[in-house]
């Protein structure tokens, strides 16, 4: 099992990534929430979304286009933003298809960086399935039903031999201690 990322992309969606082992994130948003922390100055008017799906990337061209109209931002670096969200837009259009759960809960992170998705844990099939109590009612389960066979079956012939080695181990260790017995009595 793995927990998903908790960050909430703009459109609602939550991230599907697992994250880091001990952290919140996957790692591309571990690291884009650290950049987000530093603080912009009056010389930077704009703070984009996170750009990385069309809800930021159409976020993001609203705020261009208010900078733009309030004459916080001169046309030059507008085009140059507008090309950016262009390429973005681009990139977002093509990751569009992995979305699948909107999120409808929200938690406060500690530091105050922002919300998170409510965290969730996420099997790795075939071998969490083994031990899984959810198995009988998994939708997801007849699709793993003969990897999940083959590993118990190797699980149990795994489980036999150590058996087996054990049991052998023991009588090795029993036969020299019933020769010790037997020679002071030859000695008499």
């Amino acid at each position: 099992m793995f927990k998903e990322c908790r960050h909430i992309l703009p459109t609602g969606f939550k991230c599907k990534s697992p994250a880091l082992r001990d952290q919140h994130f996957c790692y591309f948003h571990n690291t884009a929430r650290r950049f987000a922390a530093v603080s912009t100055t009056s010389a930077e008017p704009l703070l984009f979304p996170s750009i990385e799906d069309t809800g930021g990337v159409q976020i993001a061209l609203n705020q261009v286009l208010r900078g733009l109209g309030a004459r916080r931002i001169d046309p030059r670096h507008a085009g140059l933003f507008f090309y950016g969200l262009q390429i973005a837009s681009k990139l977002a259009r093509k990751s569009e298809g992995k979305l699948s759960e909107a999120v409808r809960e929200l938690c406060e992170e500690e530091d105050g960086l922002g919300n998170l998705a409510p965290e969730k844990s996420t099997c790795e099939p075939p071998a969490d399935c083994v031990n899984c109590r959810r198995r009988d009612f998994c939708a997801n389960f007849p699709l793993y039903r003969s990897k999940v066979e083959k590993l118990e079956d190797r699980l149990e012939a795994e489980r036999e031999a150590a058996e087996e080695e054990a049991e052998e181990q023991e009588e090795q260790e029993e036969q020299p201690q019933e020769q010790a017995e037997e020679e002071p009595e030859d000695a008499d």
